[in-house]
């Protein structure tokens, strides 16, 4: 195996940010839980604290979940960028 190859790990764990998208959210426990899509078409139940390949699920609202990315850019003062995913409203009940 080429040692340049980054390993990623399974599951969401080794999904970025970039590479989830927000597809519901539910109300579980007194909390919300969020229902994310990968780009390996799997669904995945996504909490707060859940970590990523590139950063951590920060908070989970009635429609949008934040995501801490870690900042890998040198030239960068910010260590982590706030990233929100939007769960999109179709206009089928219209």
């Amino acid at each position: 195996m080429d040692s340049s190859q980054t390993k990623r790990g399974a599951g969401l764990s080794g999904l970025g940010t970039a590479e989830v998208s927000l597809r519901g959210v539910v109300l579980s426990q007194g909390g919300f839980v969020a229902i994310v899509q990968g780009v390996d078409s799997k669904t995945y139940i996504v909490r707060t604290g859940d970590k990523l390949s590139d950063g951590a699920v920060r908070a989970i609202t009635a429609d949008s979940m934040v995501i801490l990315q870690e900042v890998n850019d040198p030239l960068s003062l910010e260590k982590v960028h706030e990233v929100r995913k939007v769960l999109r409203h179709t206009e089928e009940g219209k």
